[in-house]
């Protein structure tokens, strides 16, 4: 590779200056190609060596200026600029890529590590939606780099099935459905349960305006402790009659008739009573069939799968032996507890003063059991960023408890998704389904392909077909894109055009590509020597940052990495259009070694779009 080979060049030359070898020599990609090709950051070194950044850089620059592949080495500030022999540029690349065009991009740091990373996790009680298709494609993705990476990657879902939240839905349908089943309303198994979920919230919201209403004691009396809050902010009477009742529906659910009923119902599911859990089953099924078709049609997969009602009781037989340890303490009123004060996270109850397992505690368990099952050596779990406490506090846990695998464990921690018009709502029916997001976008594209097919060539069966492939990778591209910590507004619209920056148009750039290799038959080699244009340059700079930007994107789990790379290959893709003929160069050994290019760039897109798992066209 040539950047092994560039690293070992200036490796020589440290160890021949300075009788010491450092253990890696960083060759970076600068983001202003005007100061050249690739950059030797001397400041990594300088941290290992001890020795001044500006001092080895002039070192460097000195021994590699016209040293083949360098042409020029100049030392600016720490730093040592290259410009590379644009044939061994070319020469190194082609070769590199088209060698071994699935191999591309691989890189070997995560070798002989076991990992699993979980994503989706749905709730049973409702469809996935639009929120769940940003955790779907991050999960996936982020598998699919730190694969790439040379890890051996499980990919994991943990269903939440059991809990109050499903008995919501469990309550609504059974007493206010008329026992209707999906086959009765031909409505998809899983919206038909999320239905119930909002209608349940409707009719609870009656209920705790009745009881509010009845009650003006009650907000007489959290009006008085809220006003003697210290700093409380002034609120008129209207305002805080509002904050009270948006307080009560989570403090007083218990109080609410279907708010009690709803908690009679998970109790007896946890007695295991019988007519409640047939119930239960009927609508875990309808859920789950909904969700399998919904993850075939994201292109979504698992290769293990959990389900909250066989983990939940888990944890419990580990925090008592910790207990005996040492590692948690009793507290006077019977709960146990573990002490974070060291780690700024306080304290943490993990059993109940009654003896029940706390949410945390069956995480505990669960983590435990699948590092135990699975080998693993890591794990990643890819949830939104208003959970960071609860998984700062459960690795603090593990690693209290003494688990050599609990150093590594991360939080893939991810941002809201909006739409044009706003934030989504769960409960009050206002999230937009994905089955609905996915269909919506797929007629998008629809519309986007037949206004470039203006004399209807395309018959609508084949329409239909590309344009459930644009939508997919649209909705995975726009959503991939952005950095995971970001929240970030998704407009359909926007998202299948081809002339943005969007996945349409690197379906399209690929698509092109292909119809060129097609027509120009079988490919012969060309003389990389006659490729000196800077934009067969810039182009073969773009696609040799492949492997670089693949590795980050393991690194700092951010396939976005990856997509920003494409957008950048497919506009240096262009300007190689636009300055260089191919299939019409009259120079046949400049053509061939063009289209050789041609060729390196698709194994680029390839592999770029597999890491982000979108499908691709031959033909747009």
């Amino acid at each position: 590779m040539l950047l092994a080979h560039l690293a070992d060049l200036a490796r020589s030359a440290i160890t021949l200056a300075y009788g010491v070898s450092p253990t890696q020599v960083a060759i970076e990609f600068p983001e202003d190609r005007a100061r050249g090709d690739l950059t030797v950051n001397a400041f990594l070194l300088a941290k290992e060596l001890r020795i001044a950044p500006p001092k080895l850089a002039a070192t460097l620059a000195a021994a590699l200026n016209g040293c083949s592949p360098v042409d020029t080495a100049v030392a600016v500030s720490g730093y040592v600029n290259l410009k590379l022999q644009p044939e061994a540029l070319l020469t190194a690349l082609l070769q590199e890529v088209l060698d071994d065009p699935t191999a591309f991009g691989q890189g070997t740091a995560l070798a002989g590590r076991r990992l699993m990373v979980e994503y989706s996790a749905p709730n049973t009680n409702k469809p996935l939606h639009l929120g769940h298709m940003r955790n779907n494609f991050l999960g996936h993705s982020t598998a699919a780099v730190l694969a790439n990476a040379g890890a051996t990657v499980l990919r994991a879902n943990l269903f939440n099935d059991r809990g109050i939240h499903i008995c919501k839905s469990m309550l609504a349908w059974k007493r206010f459905m008329n026992g209707v089943t999906p086959t009765d309303t031909g409505q998809k198994s899983d919206h038909l349960v999320g239905d119930c979920y909002v209608r349940f919230d409707k009719e609870f919201a009656r209920e705790v305006e009745t009881h509010c209403a009845a009650h003006p004691e009650e907000f007489e009396v959290w009006k008085t402790q809220r006003l003697a809050q210290k700093d409380a902010p002034k609120a008129d009477d209207a305002a805080l009659a509002r904050e009270w009742r948006a307080s009560f529906r989570e403090a007083g659910f218990a109080q609410i008739p279907l708010g009690a009923e709803c908690t009679e119902m998970l109790r007896a599911w946890e007695r295991g009573d019988t007519e409640v859990h047939a119930l239960w089953n009927l609508m875990n099924g309808w859920a789950f069939a909904g969700f399998a078709k919904t993850y075939t049609d994201l292109g979504v997969s698992f290769d293990v799968v959990y389900r909250e009602s066989e983990t939940w009781t888990l944890g419990r037989d580990l925090i008592l032996e910790g207990l005996e340890r040492g590692v948690f303490q009793r507290r006077a009123d019977g709960a146990v507890e573990i002490d974070l004060s060291a780690e700024k996270l306080g304290r943490k109850v993990v059993l109940r003063s009654d003896g029940t397992s706390v949410y945390i505690t069956q995480d505990i368990g669960t983590t435990v059991l699948k590092a135990a099952q699975n080998q693993l050596d890591g794990q990643l779990w890819v949830v939104g960023d208003e959970q960071k406490y609860h998984f700062a506090v459960l690795f603090a846990i593990l690693r209290h408890m003494g688990y050599a695998w609990a150093s590594d464990l991360h939080h893939l921690a991810y941002g809201l998704v909006n739409l044009p018009e706003g934030r989504m709502k769960s409960r009050e029916g206002t999230v937009v389904d994905a089955d609905d997001l996915l269909a919506e976008t797929t007629a998008l594209a629809v519309l986007e392909i037949r206004a470039r097919d203006e004399e209807h060539r395309l018959e609508d069966a084949e329409v239909q077909r590309r344009a459930a492939v644009v939508a997919l990778s649209a909705l995975r591209f726009m959503l991939l894109k952005v950095n995971p910590l970001a929240s970030m507004t998704f407009d359909p619209k926007e998202s299948v055009k081809f002339d943005g920056d969007t996945g349409a148009r690197v379906l399209y750039a690929y698509a092109r590509l292909r119809s060129m290799l097609d027509a120009a038959g079988t490919l012969s080699r060309g003389n990389p020597a006659l490729l000196n244009d800077p934009a067969e340059i810039n182009l073969a700079l773009t696609l040799l940052a492949l492997p670089a930007a693949a590795a980050r994107a393991a690194r700092e789990y951010n396939p976005g990495v990856v997509a920003n790379w494409l957008l950048e290959l497919v506009r240096d893709l262009n300007r190689f259009y636009d300055r260089c003929d191919v299939l019409r160069a009259t120079d046949q050994e400049l053509r061939a070694a063009r289209l050789q290019l041609c060729a390196a760039a698709v194994a680029g897109l390839e592999r770029g779009t597999a890491l982000l798992g979108m499908p691709l066209l031959q033909r747009m």
